[in-house]
């Protein structure tokens, strides 16, 4: 009898028709739980528009609502698979190839050639191009003041750090450059092409790159929680737009969720063969196929409570969305809000998963593989190793030093049997290997790979989207923090020290030349502790919500005076030593104490050096 009440219950949820205004209810309950001012939210499901809801306000000061039909909306990085979308048309109108150097398409290469390999469209699609992180500088206030793609890219596009279709590391750059490719081989600019050949074939009239100024004028405004205060934010220009920059309504999205969710639906439209439809929403890369997920063409690919999903987030300054279809249900579900948090948007994906999914089928566990056992033992594969996207070549790798980016994690053994890494918990999870670069946990069911290059393990794979690279014992985080924290110590005791002892002595009545030895010390030693601190109020003049998007307007003028201040100290490093061997000085403790002195701040220096705090990284 209860196997038939339970059956009963699941069909009369899962196949009935929903009540629309029982949803809208939770949904606003679960609004009213955050400080989001807006939000959208729209549910598709079984070719139906279920839910397609504005919560609170497009602006405050306004008091405008949001609305689905007419508010424009930010969707941040859900514009990659629309990028992706007129790519891969134009692959199939024979104007570009998946395969092809990029650098062919241009007289003058865009792409360094540091790498054997060229890098293809093929790879800026599925985040393999091996390109660095960049955000200084990468976003204006004003149109006036925004470069066009191509100057974007000529002057922004950041180097590699690796050979392409290796590894997978998220890149805005990468996919700005497939859109400047469209955008060149088409010769009409890329917002045009997206308009003329993707957004209006699939009916999406007031989705755009580029909005008309008037447009605007419903836009939901986006809003920056600084303590306790929503701060509203004028609308800007991502100089990487074919990543970013898309505004869209509900009603766009929902019609183009119902055609994507239709196998011909893009196909129908003139925008897509259902072929090239489906291989798009495929995987197409991943580090190992016993991991978890992947990409597809600008499509993330994994699974939400046990349901597979296809899909992007969108995040920026005054935007949070994520964009989910659920093929096995026929489902897709769009949330978006105007702050740049995802609770709201969590609480709705676990509410429509958990409410109005079925309940995905138990998980059958993966038979325990083999051990594999070549006779080495687990040391190649012990380590510290750091996400791989993050800034190298910029000032922002210091985001890595206060751990907003580039997050580090340390696998150790058990024995010569068992590897060990963090679950996500931070408890201790226990693998065997059963591949040559392959472990299977003890624990639950994860995966972990690594790669190896020339016989060296050079990365770890925690998924298959996430590298992450091995770091020297002298690179990681740790050991930084407490170097750089005990030398500044240093630094700034020597600092007061001096003036200290001189103004006691002058209290004292004793009068004591000064010694040019103590000025060397004192020199290098305020060099490098005032350099430090007046990081604090230069670092204060950037509004808080320009720092959370890595100084997208530039940065402060006063940070090209601050790292030019380690130069200066290991100037006067260099010259400590020719000054102590010009003057002939006896060795004593004084020299030891020089000695150390200048060892600390050749170390100090090298240290700022490796963030990039050293000179104009910017």
């Amino acid at each position: 009898m209860n196997l038939i009440a339970s059956l009963l219950f699941m069909a009369f949820s899962f196949s009935g028709p929903l009540d629309a205004d029982s949803i809208n209810h939770q949904l606003q309950v679960r609004f009213d739980r955050h400080n989001t001012p807006g939000a959208l939210v729209v549910w598709v499901k079984d070719g139906q528009v279920v839910i397609n809801s504005g919560f609170g306000y497009a602006n405050l000061d306004e008091q405008r609502p949001v609305d689905p039909a007419g508010t424009l909306v930010r969707v941040g990085s859900i514009s990659k698979p629309f990028t992706g979308i007129g790519i891969l048309n134009s692959v199939e109108t024979g104007e570009l190839d998946l395969r092809t150097d990029v650098n062919t398409w241009f007289n003058q290469p865009v792409v360094d050639d540091r790498f054997a390999l060229p890098v293809t469209l093929e790879h800026l699609l599925t985040h393999t191009a091996g390109f660095d992180d960049r955000y200084i500088g990468k976003s204006a206030r004003t149109v006036e003041e925004a470069m066009s793609l191509q100057e974007t890219i000529r002057k922004l596009l950041p180097s590699r750090f690796i050979e392409p279709g290796e590894i997978a590391s998220y890149s805005n750059f990468g996919v700005a450059l497939a859109g400047y490719v469209l955008e060149h081989v088409s010769g009409t600019p890329f917002s045009m092409v997206m308009k003329d050949r993707v957004f209006h074939p699939l009916g999406m009239n007031n989705t755009s790159f580029d909005p008309r100024k008037d447009a605007l004028a419903d836009l939901m405004t986006g809003y920056f929680l600084d303590g306790d205060l929503l701060k509203p934010l004028d609308y800007d220009y991502i100089l990487d737009a074919p990543a970013g920059q898309m505004v869209t309504t509900g009603e766009d999205m929902a019609r183009f969720m119902l055609q994507m969710l239709d196998s011909e639906g893009l196909q129908e439209a003139g925008v897509l063969s259902a072929g090239m439809t489906a291989e798009m929403m495929q995987i197409q890369f991943t580090h190992h196929p016993e991991l978890s997920g992947g990409y597809g063409y600008l499509w993330s690919i994994t699974d939400y409570g046990g349901h597979a999903v296809i899909g992007h987030a969108g995040g920026y300054i005054g935007v949070a969305a994520r964009l989910l279809f659920f093929p096995q249900h026929n489902a897709a579900l769009f949330v978006a809000a105007n702050t740049m948090d995802f609770g709201f948007i969590g609480d709705v994906i676990d509410f429509f998963t958990q409410h109005y999914l079925p309940e995905p089928a138990e998980v059958v566990r993966p038979t325990k593989k083999p051990a594999f056992d070549d006779g080495h033992g687990l040391s190649a594969f012990t380590g510290t190793w750091r996400e791989t996207r993050y800034s190298r070549n910029y000032f922002t790798k210091f985001g890595v030093l206060i751990g907003m980016m580039g997050s580090e994690m340390t696998t150790g053994s058990i024995g010569d049997s068992l590897l060990t890494m963090p679950d996500h918990t931070g408890e201790i999870r226990r693998l065997r290997r059963v591949g040559p670069v392959l472990f299977q946990s003890l624990d639950d069911d994860y995966m972990l790979a690594f790669r190896e290059d020339l016989g060296e393990i050079t990365h770890v794979f925690t998924s298959g989207t996430t590298a992450m690279e091995r770091l020297h014992p002298l690179e990681t985080r740790m050991f930084h923090i407490i170097l750089l924290s005990a030398l500044f110590t240093v630094f700034l005791i020597i600092t007061l020290f001096y003036p200290g002892i001189w103004l006691y002595r002058r209290i004292r009545g004793v009068r004591t030349a000064v010694r040019s030895k103590n000025l060397f010390e004192w020199g290098i030693a305020a060099l490098y502790a005032f350099g430090f601190i007046l990081y604090i109020p230069v670092m204060a003049q950037v509004p808080a919500h320009e720092y959370a998007i890595g100084f997208g307007y530039g940065i402060p003028a006063g940070l090209y005076v601050l790292t030019l201040f380690p130069w200066a100290a290991l100037l006067l490093t260099i010259l400590y030593p020719v000054h102590l061997f010009r003057r002939r000085l006896p060795f004593d403790r004084g020299m030891v104490r020089a000695g150390l002195i200048i060892t600390a701040s050749v170390v100090f220096f090298m240290a700022l050096n490796y963030w990039n705090l050293a000179g104009w990284r910017f």
